[in-house]
């Protein structure tokens, strides 16, 4: 009876696995990872590699299909059996292009009339109609601590001192990241969509604050010992001051005592609520993400709406998909904002692949010691072209930033006209010099896609109630069954400051 029930839990194992491929496409030549490869397992059904090539599937409904194709750019089509992947890796051979004269005279076109070629052709080439597509959304958010100094240039409070300010300077959390990652269901178009969250996971870091909150909390206690009753506080920064009342300082200061354990009605009503802000926020990165698509006027990336402010390089040739494509360098000319590349394909100037990256800050700001600059704005943008000869897209990933900087003085005082002598009870001046940068990311991979029936979106019912779990590390079995694009080795890596604490 042991034996058949080994072989029972063996013979279920291995069906497992048979539903599921993991692999990694490399180069054959050189051995190199291929990064966003396409993986199609049958038409409007397909995914991408990650940044290191690996991508992995599950075969949802039914069983593997026979043969799977993978494409990327200057690689020649590879179509394998699952079965005949070895261990795990697929290569995939670089394409040599054969251009013959007949093809050269006949496409002499400069790369501006090219792009106007794109421009002409963009509502024939993609596909506009209502779709269902299944996605997967992955956000990544990624914040630094530049410089973080606090100098005490003068103090009459005991106890919040040089000391105390280097404290709280070095609890600050240097680097903190951030992921969430939604499998879901989107209908419509690039114009209007709805978004029903399947599955969702967040990485998260609650607890990188907590020494921060602790030396906070310190500072918190010492004020509220040393101010008076009926006292009031005046901040000034330069010639820009405000006034802070008894009720406003005891709220802002109010020393926190231990949470107390939430009932479970408490904890039901905030998870409806997390589920719920999720579904909201997610919806708004697929529109924010599709509101950029190239062909759209009045964008930040504004590469075809304002061509004119853009000089064009043809760039040599490509392979992808069976086609050849034209590759084209951007970069400003007056006074735009990126350079980049695309690849368009030279018999009707579709675009497989764009990618996108700022030149310059798109916004700064500077005064009084205060500035900020949106230096961050990057991206790529994938689309695969299915039997009926029209663009789909398979892959979207958008990265912004900004950078803060504060460099000025802080007078805090302590006033009170209900205390006999001088109203004037304490100060603490200090100096300012404070350096943060941030970073998103969105990506974006459709994963498989279906007609849609007429009718409006509002006719969709909505879903709330999906799992949504929050973790501390890297869960690798969260995703098991479902198609994603596979984490990179930071996410694999990913540990909570606490959770990485109690390892130790």
């Amino acid at each position: 009876m042991k034996f058949l029930f080994t072989l029972t839990l063996l013979f279920q194992a291995a069906l497992v696995q048979a539903q599921e491929i993991k692999a990694r496409v490399l180069d054959a030549s050189t051995k190199q990872s291929i990064p966003y490869a396409n993986i199609i397992f049958a038409e409007n059904h397909g995914l991408v590699t990650n940044e290191e090539g690996f991508f992995s599937y599950n075969a949802e409904e039914g069983r593997l299909p026979e043969i799977i194709k993978i494409s990327s750019l200057g690689y020649e089509i590879t179509e394998i059996a699952p079965a005949d992947i070895s261990e795990g890796i697929v290569y995939l051979k670089p394409a040599s292009i054969e251009l013959g004269e007949v093809f050269l005279s006949s496409k002499n076109l400069s790369a501006k009339e090219i792009i106007e070629k794109v421009k002409e052709k963009v509502s024939t080439n993609y596909n506009f109609d209502n779709s269902k597509k299944r996605v997967f959304l992955r956000q990544s958010g990624t914040s630094h601590v530049r410089r973080f100094d606090l100098e005490v240039d003068k103090s009459t409070i005991a106890g919040i001192d040089q000391h105390l300010m280097d404290e709280i300077s070095e609890k600050i959390p240097k680097t903190s990241d951030s992921y969430k990652e939604v499998l879901a269901d989107m209908y419509g178009n690039y114009d209007n969509q709805k978004v029903n969250i399947i599955k969702a996971a967040n990485l998260y870091n609650p607890q990188s604050m907590k020494n921060l909150e602790e030396v906070t909390q310190h500072f918190n206690t010492i004020f509220m010992n040393t101010i008076k009753e009926r006292s009031y506080l005046k901040i000034k920064s330069g010639i820009i001051g405000f006034k802070v009342d008894e009720d406003e300082l005891q709220e802002g200061l109010m020393i926190t005592t231990e949470n107390k354990e939430k009932t479970p009605q408490e904890k039901e009503k905030d998870s409806i609520k997390s589920r719920k802000y999720l579904q909201e926020s997610s919806g708004k990165h697929v529109k924010r993400l599709l509101n950029g698509m190239f062909w759209k006027e009045d964008i930040t990336f504004n590469l075809f709406d304002k061509s004119n402010k853009y000089k064009y390089e043809l760039n040599g040739y490509a392979y992808i998909d069976n086609s050849t494509v034209y590759v084209i360098d951007f970069e400003p000319k007056r006074g735009a904002d990126f350079k980049g590349r695309l690849y368009v394909n030279t018999l009707d100037y579709g675009v497989h692949r764009l990618e996108y990256e700022n030149v310059k800050p798109l916004k700064k700001f500077r005064l009084f010691g205060i500035s900020t600059a949106d230096d961050v704005y990057r991206g790529k943008m994938i689309f695969v072209k299915d039997e009926a000869g029209k663009y789909n897209l398979s892959y979207l990933e958008r990265e912004t930033g900004e950078t803060v900087g504060i460099k000025r003085p802080l007078t805090i005082i302590e006033k009170n006209k209900h205390v006999k002598g001088r109203r004037k009870q304490n100060e603490l001046d200090l100096d300012l010099n404070l350096r943060l940068s941030e970073v998103e990311k969105l990506q974006l991979v459709v994963y498989k896609t279906e007609a849609m029936g007429a009718g409006s979106l509002d006719n969709i019912p909505a879903i709330q109630d999906f799992e949504y779990k929050t973790f501390k590390t890297y869960n690798a079995d969260f995703w098991s069954g479902h198609n994603i694009i596979e984490p990179n080795e930071a996410i694999k890596n990913f540990v909570a400051l606490d959770a990485e604490k109690k390892n130790l």
